[in-house]
């Protein structure tokens, strides 16, 4: 069998296996995810290099997960939490339209790089859900909200969907500008039913995406900012203390731009700030764009890694994707086999214009020393 048939089923049935635990379906899951492990160590076993360590990794935990899970379905009775719960035949509301009951098929292992960001949501984040009981043992505080910060292509979306993959919750996902810009003199009801609906389930994960434009600092001339950020910051304040099972999860490339009152303790008191990859990072980044390509003998990945320090990951993913353009070109042309080559990377290296400045990096340095 090729490398894509192997990595078409797993892609296959690691979809399933998350769509299944998303759904209480464990069984289901635990069959899937276990054929899911064995066509990623199948993948490894023809791969090289950090590539069959990152397959063989991440086809270990995932045989962990599905063997923790559960044979035959206990009293086959359906989940009461997750990303899909519905309670009723209630009539579908705005703030229904924002839970997320399709689970992005990405984890944290996916996430590349980061480690120290990855360690602090799975404690903060993570963990509190996944495990309630040592989380009170232990007289944990869960709940509450946690800001990712920092330049825009990083990850911080990716870390989002990742946390609504991996922890059973319902997972809100609200992008801030649409609020404002949709419901123009409604947002303070909207948020009102958002929160009113998070506090309906058990457990339950608000992703606020650009919260810089929900919270922006007042004292300018918009009046709709004016009532919104006090109606936010009461919505915040009123679970505080009282469901410690809502994690108020936010990003922002600006956070600079945010109202003061938004940080403080108990609101957005965490913040996480979401740096540039450094380069082990840029090299799993290239590595997992280029994956199942075929690659020149010579082709040197740390090399292309060192060469691209100031890359986002965004800016990553698209110099591979106009990278391989060169090889499919040749071989539609000659009809004979192509491969990538150091210089088509390079080549287009070349040409490729950076995201993120110096000159901001500086301002997300200056925030974070703040």
């Amino acid at each position: 069998m090729s490398d894509q048939f192997y990595l078409d089923n797993f892609r296959r049935y690691y979809r399933r296996g998350l769509k299944a635990h998303r759904k209480g379906e464990l069984p289901l899951a635990r069959m899937s995810l276990l054929k899911a492990a064995e066509m990623l160590y199948k993948l490894a076993a023809s791969s090289t290099g950090e590539l069959r360590t990152v397959r063989k990794q991440k086809a270990r935990r995932l045989l962990e997960l599905a063997r923790s899970l559960p044979v035959e379905s206990e009293n086959n009775t359906a989940p009461s939490g997750g990303a899909a719960a519905r309670t009723g035949d209630a009539e579908e509301t705005d703030s229904k339209k924002w839970i997320m009951t399709a689970l992005p098929d990405v984890s944290m292992d996916d996430v590349a790089g980061l480690d120290d960001v990855k360690d602090v949501i799975r404690r903060r984040v993570i963990y509190p859900f996944r495990h309630p009981e040592v989380t009170e043992k232990y007289r944990k505080k869960s709940g509450g909200g946690v800001l990712l910060y920092g330049p825009p292509g990083n990850g911080k979306t990716m870390i989002a969907r990742a946390i609504a993959a991996e922890v059973d919750a319902t997972f809100f996902s609200v992008k801030c500008s649409d609020i404002i810009s949709k419901w123009v003199g409604d947002a303070e009801r909207n948020l009102q039913k958002l929160f009113e609906a998070a506090q309906e389930h058990p457990r339950a994960v608000i992703f606020m995406d650009e919260t810089e434009a929900i919270v922006a600092k007042r004292g300018g001339d918009s009046t709709v900012m004016n009532r919104v950020i006090p109606e936010f910051l009461s919505q915040v304040d009123g679970v505080q203390g009282r469901h410690g099972g809502l994690l108020l999860l936010g990003a922002t490339n600006r956070p600079w731009d945010m109202d003061e009152a938004a940080l403080r303790t108990g609101r957005f008191g965490e913040l996480i700030y979401v740096p540039m990859p450094d380069l082990p990072a840029r090299r799993k980044i290239i590595a997992m764009n280029l994956d199942g390509i075929p690659l020149s003998e010579n082709f040197d990945l740390d090399d292309v890694a060192a060469r691209t320090e100031g890359f986002t990951g965004a800016d990553l993913e698209g110099l591979c994707e106009r990278a391989k353009d060169a090889p499919y070109e040749r071989e539609i042309v000659t009809g004979e086999e192509q491969c990538l080559t150091q210089g088509d990377v390079v080549t287009t290296m070349k040409n490729t214009r950076l995201s993120v400045r110096e000159k901001m990096l500086e301002k997300y340095e200056k925030f974070e020393q703040q």
